[in-house]
């Protein structure tokens, strides 16, 4: 509980603090090596209050081959795998020693609900089964050095039902996928272009002690400032918050970004940085790597299926406006089967707040406040006189 209080509180309060400042941009120990322009991803512990406070929120999926319970400890050990090993990389690669496992994103977004890519889940070939697949939070580096190794069971959660799941996806050889499942029933459809990408998956149990995220109900802007959380390559928690732009919108569900993903990122919630809601989630994007083929050509094959048939391969660079970008499904796809949080009505109000004229009076000042013996924390409004400012009150 006290998590969640200070979750809305900062977030409440950022609403009013102006624009969110780059984190880490100027660690010389970070070296760049991402998708669009500078590489600006971080960790958790890098990134600001608000984007580390976020990232509690989301979580990991993992296969059970890949995260396996320990009886004698009660934690869920992680395969020790590193990134360079797991996709053939040349030395000297970003994130070369970080421990990969995860194979797709997700994030909370109701006290059991789950939001994430649909290609993440079968039926889609590539996917998981919900039975199988593992869900686990706080899978992320706690300082410098602190690579994670296990995960507490009570961190891990099992899917209970796939409530929704869309995929419409084509790629440059016209073949793809396109399905929709609801309600354990599956209807197939023709493969005709892109489209969204998406899954609500219900736990086998409330999450504790993690905060449901707030969604957007607005329609996306062309030229918006995004931000996106996720566990790229498998590898632990990964922010960027700095760096990132909606270069397009398109008319069948989703929109294009520059953001520095890499696959694992699918189904990563994309935030407005301005709103701090979640405008889509992530599902395609440019190929992540690229290595030489064997052949006297000297063709580069980017993001084959057994990456140790060719030397070592390195990470792709584009241009911040270079490549096809990065696609997220709008969340406007999937918004009528989400319930308003208590964030997301803590961040309305806080914003009604913000836009009230300077005239009016008097301020709503954003509480917090324990209604009677026993009784639930909730977000609150009390009315305080006029100050030079309005001030944060915590009761």
């Amino acid at each position: 509980m006290k998590r969640a209080l200070n979750i809305l509180m900062t977030l409440t309060l950022a609403l009013g603090a102006g624009s969110a400042a780059r984190a880490g941009s100027g660690d010389p120990s970070v070296t760049p090596a991402a998708y669009h322009g500078d590489n600006d991803l971080r960790e958790a512990y890098e990134a600001s209050a608000r984007m580390r406070m976020l990232s509690e929120s989301t979580v990991a999926l993992f296969s059970p081959r890949n995260l396996m319970l320990d009886e004698a400890t009660g934690n869920y050990n992680l395969k020790k795998l590193n990134v360079k090993q797991k996709f053939n990389l040349r030395d000297g690669e970003t994130f070369n020693d970080q421990p990969s496992g995860a194979f797709c994103s997700g994030v909370l977004v109701g006290e059991d609900l789950v939001l994430t890519a649909g290609h993440c889940l079968a039926p889609h070939p590539k996917g998981g089964p919900c039975g199988s697949v593992l869900f686990a939070f706080g899978f992320a580096y706690s300082r410098a050095g602190a690579a994670p190794t296990s995960i507490p069971a009570e961190d891990v959660y099992g899917c209970s039902e796939v409530v929704v799941q869309h995929v419409r996806e084509q790629d440059k050889e016209g073949f793809g996928e396109h399905f929709t499942c609801r309600g354990g029933s599956c209807q197939t459809f023709a493969v005709n272009g892109k489209g969204a990408d998406y899954a609500l998956v219900r736990l086998n149990r409330p999450v504790q002690n993690r905060v449901p995220l707030a969604i957007s109900r607005a329609a996306v802007k062309a030229g918006a400032r995004v931000g996106a959380i996720g566990y790229p390559s498998g590898m632990p928690v990964k922010v960027q918050e700095a760096g990132a732009s909606v270069r397009s919108l398109n008319a069948n569900g989703y929109f294009v970004t520059d953001l520095d993903t890499f696959g694992g990122n699918s189904g990563s919630p994309v935030f407005n940085l301005d709103t701090y809601k979640i405008e889509g989630i992530l599902v395609r994007g440019d190929p992540d790597y690229a290595y030489a083929s064997n052949t006297s050509s000297g063709a580069v094959v980017n993001d084959p299926r057994r990456p140790y048939q060719y030397a070592p391969g390195r990470a792709n660079y584009y241009a911040q406006d270079g490549g096809d970008g990065e696609e997220v499904t709008l969340i406007g796809e999937v918004q009528a089967l989400i319930p308003v949080t208590r964030f997301e009505a803590a961040l309305d109000q806080a914003a009604r707040q913000v836009s009230r004229p300077a005239s009016s009076a008097p301020k709503a000042v954003p509480a917090i406040y324990s209604p009677g013996q026993g009784g639930s924390v909730q977000p609150a409004v009390y009315y305080a006189p006029e100050p030079s400012a309005p001030q944060p009150v915590r009761i």
